[in-house]
């Protein structure tokens, strides 16, 4: 029961709280910091208090943390929200004495039954969950990466690919899309083995990832096949990147065992186009060009 602390005692009890507590006013002010002393998963907020979260945040988590408060007194119940701040954010917290980085907190917010010097206002605890943020987040990195090559998987072209698509419908931009693979890669299993067969596969891929850009995106869409997708790419550009692919292949030796061999891939393109119902118009598209490549003697590109 409260009513067995004095004030004191009070404080010291909620001063001991393992995660730090703020009450927040509905206009945005500090109006006390209890908790969070572990200087292990927190930095000390004490110096916040009597402030406006807009003079310490950056103006865009200020109006987010404004948001939630204000959606948490018109709804009267508990809310909890997750979100990323670390101690450069906040204007004032000594950096140094403290985690560092970006850290990740659950936040459970309540309203108060009272006014705080004239306000309403909320009780924000938040909670460091940043280990667990970070489990989940690689976890998931790892559900949409292909282990052998590094690619991304099929899932999460798929996933990516229906994304695109609705961006080009919406706003018209281009996306230009290829699909290759290595040629005779079942005479390379044969002859040097599955062992040397993910040797080439891996080489293909870490090869044809370094020719293209920050904003492209490269798929393993199974066995020996591949999957380029190409932002603000038009047909045309996407024909000169794939090109450039198989050329770098071409040119490149893989050593196998006592041997180095060469590679080729056929490659074909698409893009994006008004008349498609989806994305999976663009992959047949694309699949039929690679196909043309192959019977025209493979080591090639069709567009």
């Amino acid at each position: 029961m409260i009513s067995m602390f004095d004030p004191n005692q009070l404080r010291a009890v909620l001063s001991a709280l393992p995660d730090p507590l703020f009450v927040l006013t509905e206009s945005g002010r500090y109006a006390a910091m209890l908790g969070g002393g572990d200087e292990r998963y927190y930095h000390d907020g004490s110096g916040l208090v009597g402030k406006n979260l807009r003079d310490v945040l950056p103006p865009e988590k200020a109006e987010w943390v404004l948001k939630q408060i204000a959606q948490v007194l018109k709804e009267g119940n508990i809310s909890t929200v997750e979100y990323g701040l670390s101690g450069a954010d906040v204007e004032g917290l000594d950096e140094l004495q403290g985690p560092g980085g970006t850290l990740w907190f659950e936040g459970r917010m309540q309203p108060l039954p009272f006014l705080v010097e004239g306000e309403r206002a909320i009780v924000w605890v938040a909670r460091n969950i940043t280990r667990s943020h970070e489990l989940e987040e690689e976890l998931r990195r790892l559900s949409e990466i292909d282990e052998l090559t590094g690619a991304m998987n099929r899932r999460k072209m798929i996933e990516e690919l229906d994304a695109r698509f609705a961006e080009f419908r919406r706003y018209g931009l281009p996306t230009a899309l290829l699909i290759f693979d290595v040629d005779h890669f079942k005479h390379v299993n044969d002859r040097f083995g599955h062992i040397a067969g993910d040797q080439v596969l891996r080489e293909t891929s870490k090869l044809c990832m370094a020719q293209l850009r920050s904003v492209d995106l490269f798929y393993r869409f199974g066995g020996e096949e591949f999957v380029v997708l190409l932002p603000n790419t038009d047909a045309e550009h996407g024909c000169a990147t794939a090109e450039r692919l198989r050329q770098a292949v071409a040119d490149n030796r893989v050593t196998l065992g006592d041997h180095a061999t060469g590679v080729t891939i056929s490659i074909g393109v698409s893009d994006f186009r008004a008349e498609d119902e989806g994305g999976e118009a663009v992959i047949r598209r694309a699949d039929d060009a690679l196909y043309r490549a192959k019977r025209e003697g493979r080591n090639r590109v069709v567009c």
